[in-house]
């Protein structure tokens, strides 16, 4: 898995991998649809929609508690940004650095470890590559098995323009596979039991392949013991948690560093949590609209980490650590969802998308920030049956009789796109 760790920047796009619901961006310790602010470590690689900011240094791709093991690529990228960066404190990264944002500012001593190819003229290349204004004179350094791209003059990078890599289309398509995999997770069949015990929960399974659980967080934030595993040696666990918007870890410990390769925390409705304790998360996070909030002075993510957005408190040592989860979920479909445009009428039989009999679910991607009410009304009475909102992207499922006819209307104030990951009825329209 370590060889796989980015992509390359030759090739900058997002795939999808049968059975993993992080696709090819399993290869990035976390895949981050918003900013991240003051996180010091990345053990594997970060991909970052939108701006990256800290008062001090950070370190990405070094691999686990800091040994070496992601090797080093001669062309695979283990930094990606989408916005601006500007960390006040040396930049290091075992790999190369792009970024699409107009502003690059890291501290002296940056360094990027870059792998040998078997190219002749590689490192006038990489000079072209990492040019920057205001340099007059600079080269890689030749380190034996790898390169050194050092940051002792001016702040240096490789813009995405020079590349011809779109970022944005990456990371659009990011967005809509993480999104239509946490709904495909969200329809498979639980098979293992969730019991309190000691301000904690038990959670049983017997399947050797794969125990999907249900677990309700407190809205409080209450629960104060750990999260303890009964399952077969080497069974995927896959915790499904449903809460409030708002979603408080109180709690030091989620699963063990033993199992959290086949671990997967799937958050369905919080779209802030706020780690109020060092918590070890064991396990990879599934939650592509949750801002995480780190209010502590540490704790990790040990796995990957696909979320909207990260806050670090100052001092906080809060870390995502690699251990990237090894897919294989069983009953898990291809993410090809339909987009729904205004005004169109789709049917069962023109649906792409998986189909559960009585179900309606997609997401909706709004140009920003914005508030939206998304009704379901049956098409023969225009009667609204039910409704879902949200700010900025968010999920949506409905229950509906797979005879009848239906209509989504959307009430909002900006652009939006609707995509579909479950349409079991016979019609469905879309007017907003």
């Amino acid at each position: 898995m370590a060889s796989l760790t980015g992509v390359p920047y030759q090739d900058l796009r997002w795939q999808d991998i049968p059975g993993q619901p992080f696709g090819n961006g399993v290869g990035y310790n976390g895949v981050i649809l918003g900013s991240v602010e003051n996180i010091i470590d990345m053990e594997g690689a970060a991909a970052v929609e939108g701006n990256v900011s800290s008062y001090r240094g950070m370190s990405i791709g070094f691999g686990r508690m800091g040994q070496q093991t992601i090797p080093y690529d001669p062309y695979v990228i283990r930094f990606l940004a989408g916005g601006n960066v500007n960390i006040a404190g040396a930049l290091t990264v075992v790999g190369n650095v792009v970024t699409s944002g107009n502003e690059f500012q890291v501290g002296s001593g940056s360094t990027y470890l870059i792998g040998k190819s078997d190219a002749e003229n590689q490192q006038e290349e990489l000079a072209a590559l990492y040019a920057a204004d205001g340099s007059p004179y600079w080269a890689p350094t030749d380190s034996g098995s790898h390169y050194i791209i050092s940051g002792y003059d001016v702040s240096r990078r490789i813009p995405a323009a020079r590349l011809s890599a779109d970022v944005p289309a990456f990371f659009r398509d990011a967005r809509a596979s993480l999104l239509c995999s946490q709904q495909a997770m969200a329809a498979l069949s639980a098979n293992g039991s969730v019991v309190p015990q000691d301000d904690g929960f038990l959670l049983t399974g017997t399947d050797p392949q794969q125990n999907v659980f249900d677990l309700a967080w407190p809205q409080d934030g209450s629960l104060t013991g750990a999260l303890t595993f009964d399952t077969p040696q080497g069974s995927l666990n896959i915790v499904r948690i449903t809460s409030g918007d708002t979603l408080t870890v109180a709690n030091g410990l989620w699963g063990s560093e033993e199992a959290a390769q086949r671990t997967l925390y799937v958050l369905l409705d919080a779209n802030t949590v706020e780690m109020t304790v060092p918590a070890a998360i064991h396990g990879s996070v599934l939650a592509p609209q949750t801002r995480w909030n780190s209010r502590t002075t540490g704790g990790s993510i040990n796995g990957n980490a696909a979320l909207a957005g990260i806050t670090v408190q100052e001092g906080s040592g809060f870390e995502l650590h690699w251990f990237p989860f090894v897919g294989g979920v069983t009953g898990l479909t291809s993410c090809e969802p339909v987009s729904l445009p205004p005004q169109e009428e789709i049917t069962a039989s023109d649906c792409i998308c998986c189909c559960t009999t009585g179900i309606v679910a997609g997401y909706v991607l709004p140009n920003g920030q914005c508030q939206w009410r998304l009704k379901l009304q049956l098409l023969s009475t225009r009667q609204v049956l039910s409704v879902w909102q949200g700010n900025g992207m968010g999920a949506f499922s409905f229950e509906v009789a797979p005879e009848e006819d239906y209509l989504l209307l959307m009430e909002t104030c900006c652009h939006y796109e609707i995509r579909l990951t479950q349409m079991g009825v016979r019609s469905l329209s879309m007017r907003g």
